[in-house]
């Protein structure tokens, strides 16, 4: 019953809303899937088990190694303004919806990680001409990183360390390290969390 409740009131006039839901919903699933056949024969490889929703938007797709049971979420963008530059994404992560990953300086993504709604990651800096060459730098995202919805990372940022979270809303400016809480604009060091986290 549980799964009827998330479309369904459970009454007569909710009936014609719910249908129209499960429909919808029957629609996404299939693009999904298509969407998720057609980037695995263009990526550089894609995982078992990993989901690439309709509306992703990758470029240089060969460039791109993404793991086992990896999900990327609608409207989430994958760009590089360096054709050479690589990104990885490692096994178990989720990419949600409408987030930015640029690549242009080379990105590996760990395992475990979460990166949430609207969250925009640079890997290039462009200095202080807009129309000069883009200079890549590389990011690493260690394992099990949980990155806030809409927080920033900019292209000063070399790594964030493994099992770290930033809040929501942050703008990383340095390197972040291990097992640590940054928050804030600049994110700041809020706390060392606790190793089971």
């Amino acid at each position: 019953m549980y799964r009827y409740n998330r479309i369904w009131n459970g009454r007569l006039g909710g009936v014609p809303s719910a249908l129209l839901m499960g429909v919808q919903i029957l629609i996404d699933r299939l693009r999904d899937n298509l969407s998720t056949f057609l980037w695995r024969g263009n990526l550089s490889s894609l995982g078992s088990g990993s989901s690439i929703q309709y509306g992703v938007t990758i470029r240089s797709p060969g460039q791109i190694a993404i793991g086992s049971n990896v999900c990327v979420g609608r409207g989430v963008e994958i760009t590089t303004e360096i054709e050479i530059a690589s990104c990885t994404i490692g096994g178990g992560s989720q990419i949600n919806r409408n987030v930015r990953l640029d690549f242009s300086g080379g990105l590996t993504v760990g395992r475990d990680v979460v990166i949430s709604d609207g969250v925009v990651v640079f890997t290039h800096s462009h200095g202080l001409d807009p129309h000069s060459p883009p200079v890549g730098v590389p990011l690493i995202v260690e394992d099990g990183c949980w990155i806030g919805a809409d927080s920033i990372i900019l292209e000063s940022v070399k790594s964030i360390g493994a099992n770290s979270v930033v809040a929501a809303r942050s703008v990383v400016s340095r390197d972040v390290p291990p097992g640590v809480l940054v928050a804030g604009v600049p994110a700041r060091l809020i706390r060392v969390l606790d190793a089971q986290i």
